[in-house]
């Protein structure tokens, strides 16, 4: 995980004057910075630690898939892999999945862990999308991001995904790879619950998010997490214009602005990160409740 940025701050919204309200945005500020720097990290542990658990899954997975191909029986060893009582199910169930499917040597979904009606997983192309799904396929496991339409007429997802090879036996051929992906908002959410958590006695208000694709993630009609979870329509329009570009070179930086005529001072901190896609980035918005 790159952390090798050199902060800068932007006083956004404050006006000139030095009184107390910018001390606790700036204060914020940099609590924020800290904040990144931990979600970055969270970042990192859950990619590799689902990658650990679907390498311990895939021993099962690849033993269903057999010429000729039984789709349902691949669907079933791929939901048997939730069930709790299980320690690969227990192991799972940390991790912010939105699907995990199996495909075949073409990078083409046999399936995924949902039931028939709602698998739209069989025959979409992974490999198109999420550049490590090829490299599982050449016999390496890794970990990668993109985009990815998994129900028809939805709108693409960010994902971020670890991949790992099947192979029949342990020195066998590969016949396919093993993938489990979370959506940015997910990861968003699993960052922002940590926080909450860590800074309980702070007495503060915290969003979590992703830029991705010139948009905050999850906002507005993002789906896949509780509203309450969304970054608020009031914080957008306070995200400098000029963040895509800032992020596209390595730049992190911290922001502050205020809300309610001066009564709510927010600090706010960018970071890109190197597993991400390009441009992208992880911002965490602050504010103490008691000022």
């Amino acid at each position: 995980m790159n952390t090798r940025w050199s902060w800068t701050l932007v006083l956004w919204g404050l006006g000139c004057s030095k009184g107390p309200g910018d001390a606790v945005g700036r204060e914020a500020a940099t609590h924020a910075e800290a904040h990144v720097r931990e979600g970055l990290a969270a970042v990192g542990r859950l990619t590799n630690g689902l990658q650990a658990v679907l390498m311990g899954a895939a021993p099962t997975v690849a033993g269903s898939i057999a010429v000729p191909l039984d789709v349902a029986r691949v669907r079933n060893r791929l939901r048997d892999l939730h069930d709790d009582r299980s320690a690969t199910g227990r192991q799972l169930s940390l991790y912010p999945t939105w699907f995990v499917a199996a495909v075949d040597t073409d990078g083409k979904g046999i399936a995924g862990d949902q039931e028939p009606a709602r698998d739209y997983i069989p025959g979409l192309d992974l490999r198109a999308s999420f550049a490590c799904v090829g490299t599982a396929l050449a016999g390496t496991a890794g970990s990668c991001s993109g985009d990815f339409v998994t129900t028809p007429g939805a709108a693409a997802r960010g994902y971020m995904v670890s991949v790992v090879p099947l192979r029949a036996t342990p020195d066998g051929p590969v016949v396919g790879a093993l993938v489990g992906a979370m959506t940015y908002g997910r990861v968003a959410k699993a960052i922002r619950e940590a926080l909450n958590v860590s800074t309980l006695r702070d007495h503060v208000q915290l969003s979590v998010g992703f830029w991705h694709h010139g948009r905050v993630v999850p906002s507005g009609v993002d789906n896949d997490v509780p509203a309450a979870m969304l970054v608020p329509d009031s914080l957008l329009p306070r995200i400098p214009h000029n963040l895509s570009a800032r992020l596209s070179r390595g730049k992190a930086f911290t922001f502050t602005f205020s809300e309610n005529q001066g009564a709510l001072q927010w600090g706010a901190a960018i970071a890109p990160a190197s597993t991400l896609s390009p441009g992208d980035g992880l911002m965490v918005f602050r504010a103490p409740l008691r000022q």
